[in-house]
């Protein structure tokens, strides 16, 4: 539940593709490749026309908290060891 809070409070969610997984959709010209990723058989250019496997996900924002002193931010939640 805390993680759920901090990843809403500094990194909301919001899906890359507003259409239902399994709909049929269109892949226009100018698509952002990180964004879309295109699998099975590609071949030409677009627009392609394909079934949504996934709807992706991507941060609507990024706001972190400045880190403490000595801090590593690359650590999400520490481990325990009890004694």
């Amino acid at each position: 539940a805390g993680c759920r809070k901090v990843l809403a409070d500094h990194a909301p969610v919001s899906p890359v593709r507003d259409e239902a997984e399994g709909e049929r959709v269109e892949v226009g010209p100018g698509y952002d490749p990180a964004s879309v990723k295109l699998t099975g058989d590609v071949r030409g250019e677009p627009p392609f026309t394909g079934k949504l496997q996934h709807r992706g996900w991507r941060a609507g924002k990024l706001s972190l908290p400045t880190p403490l002193t000595g801090h590593d931010p690359r650590v999400l939640a520490p481990a325990e060891v009890e004694l």
